[in-house]
């Protein structure tokens, strides 16, 4: 069993080193996900509708939304501190994943433009640009890899959710004391005015509305986070082409007095510049698509990350403090801290490697290709050193620094919190 993980995990089966390959078998966690996700579908020109899973995700979202919207309510009527911050927090992470499948509907061409030039790149390394091929599916081979580690990880962190709450309700059964006012635990903080949610049946539906309601959000994120790491890299590997053949551009072009040779030279640079120009034109198409789908979530995930994550640390601390360990909201403290920071890795690789076509350029002896190219060279050096356009009036860039200076202000906020408790 555990080789047969591993040749899966190494793509042990899949022989890419020759002919074609398809990249939506070489991705197949990415691909069946967006099939799911009614993303996939590039042969329907009108948007999928949501009656289909999207729908059920959805309508859970948004009657968790809601529900834990009004324990926010109550908390702050009877000035439950605790309240407040734990169900504030479900009701910014489930508004999220609202506003993921929102963008998700309206950005369907976008996805369609993706997985195009996913399919035209694997084209080009297979037939064209066989010389790459090596490098190129070893890149590919670590996308697939990370994407595996994603799903993986995301999956359990929904299950663990699920078997903590199994368990608190078990230990609550073992312990319970009649005579205690202690009511069942769930996995949200719950309240409906004029309703006792520890009765039956009540709490049993709240309690599996609760559980499902973290697995399918575990699930949505896992589509998101991962089609973010695709898509972040396949613009990396259209860097890696662009490099490669400027490091190409004058191979096996020398200094000729001869006219005719000295004609076919200049026409080989032409074309090879001209195929440099349309891998780099299309990198910068991927990456505005990529902005157009990402760059509101993006910014979403900077605004609630220091909140989330300062809120849940605070209610865990208060628990303990009471004798109470919150299992689940620490998985969810971690969770967030983990899956906030690999976007941010993420655009800041992005960033290096779009910068690394001006370091490309300088590197190639431009100057003796003849006048022709110069101002296409000095074009993508300006383009190149120019700020991603995932920024937005009121948030800093998207960047393991920012992340850095958010975990700060979370930490602060928490110590806050802790004294004025």
């Amino acid at each position: 069993m555990l080789e047969k993980l591993k040749s899966f995990y190494n793509k042990d089966n899949l022989d890419y080193s020759t002919g074609y390959v398809d990249p939506f078998e070489f991705h197949q966690t990415f691909y069946q996900i967006l099939v799911a996700f009614k993303v996939a579908d590039l042969r329907k020109k009108n948007p999928p509708s949501y009656f289909n899973h999207n729908m059920i995700l959805f309508l859970t979202a948004l009657l968790a939304t809601i529900l834990s919207a009004i324990s926010v309510y109550h908390g702050l009527e009877t000035a439950d501190l605790q309240l407040i911050t734990e169900a504030g927090t479900y009701t910014l992470i489930m508004g999220y994943k609202l506003l993921v499948l929102s963008c998700t509907r309206r950005n369907l061409p976008q996805y369609h433009n993706f997985l195009r030039a996913l399919k035209k790149d694997f084209q080009y390394i297979c037939s064209v640009g066989e010389k790459y091929r090596t490098q190129y599916f070893e890149n590919q081979l670590k996308t697939w890899k990370i994407c595996v580690f994603i799903c993986t990880f995301n999956g359990t962190i929904g299950i663990s959710m699920n078997i903590f709450a199994y368990i608190s309700l078990f230990y609550y059964l073992a312990t319970h004391d009649a005579d205690t006012e202690q009511s069942r635990p769930l996995l949200f903080p719950f309240w409906l005015s004029n309703v006792d949610i520890s009765k039956s049946p009540v709490y049993e539906v709240l309690f599996m509305f609760a559980n499902v309601s973290a697995l399918l959000y575990t699930y949505n994120y896992t589509f998101l986070l991962q089609t973010q790491i695709v898509w972040i890299r396949q613009i990396t590997s259209k860097v890696d082409v662009v490099i490669w053949n400027l490091q190409d551009l004058l191979v096996d072009i020398y200094p000729t007095t001869n006219k005719v040779q000295s004609e076919y030279f200049s026409k080989l640079i032409k074309n090879r510049m001209r195929d440099i120009i349309i891998h780099h034109q299309s990198m910068y198409s991927l990456l505005e698509d990529f902005a157009i789908v990402y760059k509101k979530l993006l910014m979403y995930e900077q605004a609630i990350c220091g909140p989330v994550i300062c809120l849940t640390a605070y209610c865990v601390a208060e628990k303990l403090d009471s004798g109470e360990f919150q299992a689940i909201l620490l998985i969810l403290c971690l969770t967030t801290i983990v899956v906030h920071f690999i976007p941010n890795l993420m655009c800041t690789y992005l960033t290096i490697k779009v910068h690394s076509v001006c370091e490309a350029c300088w590197s190639i002896p431009f100057w003796n290709a003849g006048p022709v190219i110069r101002p296409y060279m000095v074009f993508m050096m300006q383009r190149s050193l120019r700020p991603l356009p995932l920024q937005a009036t009121g948030f800093r860039d998207i960047s393991v620094e920012t992340f850095s200076n958010k975990m700060t202000s979370a930490y602060s906020l928490f110590n806050m919190l802790r004294a004025k408790s």
